[in-house]
């Protein structure tokens, strides 16, 4: 199963949603590969690979210029979290160099090159999670090309709902010519679908004190219906510091911690019912 996490807002928490995912689904034995398709990089980081960490490494920039069937595999190292279920999760990182790529955007097929780079490299993975940019571009067209589904991020605020629907109109508008056509790989895999689609929203950094927050909330069930997934992530400062320290959520001590765990379990839950069905 591979997942695009989008939202055309930025700061919506993309990044933060697919690292804890990928703690809780490895912390429950799934093997995970994480992809970074956001130059900035933050993925990259708060799995272990800040600053010099990135030097002299293949990154997801070469392998989508390559655009050789396979080739994402030079790109694959190892989450450097200090917990044993780290040996669950793999990443292809990122640099900012990676917004070269967006210059070959006009290139016959060029929407198709992670999908020819991942073609039978993810098959040992029972989860991808392809972390996007804030875009709906050239670089957010390569990860939907290359997933089965859509999972959004959402701030309960209106410019983040907003973000979160333009994500659905340009599914709904543009998902088929993202498909695969017959010959565009060497070896079958399961090809993006005419209904590619958002396949849930989980509401980040909800503030229940906030009736303007509460409002929001509503208003998602009323566009999205029962793929606004719960519970919703709480706003918490535990959070944000394992994210500012680039740790995992089960290397921090404390109750909220145990609870910010727990969400993120039930959230892989249903992670865990897609790949299923």
């Amino acid at each position: 199963m591979r997942l695009s996490v989008a939202n055309h807002k930025g700061g919506a928490g993309k990044s933060t949603v697919t690292g804890c995912l990928a703690e809780a689904l490895a912390a429950r034995g799934c093997r995970v590969l994480c992809v970074d398709l956001d130059p900035q990089a933050n993925l990259s980081r708060r799995l272990g690979y800040g600053g010099d960490a990135l030097a002299g490494l293949v990154t997801l920039s070469e392998v989508i210029k390559a655009d050789e069937f396979g080739c994402a595999a030079q790109a694959i190292t190892a989450c450097r979290w200090p917990l044993p279920l780290a040996a669950a999760i793999d990443l292809i990182p990122s640099r900012f160099d990676l917004e070269n790529r967006i210059l070959e955007a006009g290139q016959p097929g060029a929407h198709l090159r992670l999908a020819r780079g991942l073609a039978g490299v993810t098959d040992t993975y029972d989860v991808v999670l392809l972390d996007c940019p804030p875009s709906l571009g050239h670089l957010v067209q390569l990860g939907f090309a290359a997933s089965d589904a859509v999972l959004v991020p959402v701030r309960p605020e209106y410019d983040y709902v907003a973000g979160a629907t333009r994500v659905r109109e340009f599914l709904t508008e543009h998902a088929r010519h993202l498909a695969l056509p017959p010959g565009q790989l060497r070896r079958p895999r399961p090809r993006p679908r005419p209904g590619l689609a958002i396949a849930g929203l989980m509401i980040n950094e909800q503030d229940r004190r906030r009736g303007l927050h509460t409002w929001h909330c509503d208003s998602l069930i009323e566009l999205f219906g029962d793929r606004v997934w719960q519970p919703s992530i709480p706003s918490r400062s535990a959070l944000a510091e394992a994210i500012d320290a680039g740790e995992p959520l089960r290397g921090r001590p404390g109750p909220v911690v145990r609870d910010l765990v727990s969400i993120f379990d039930e959230l892989a839950d249903r992670v865990e019912k897609l790949h299923a069905a």
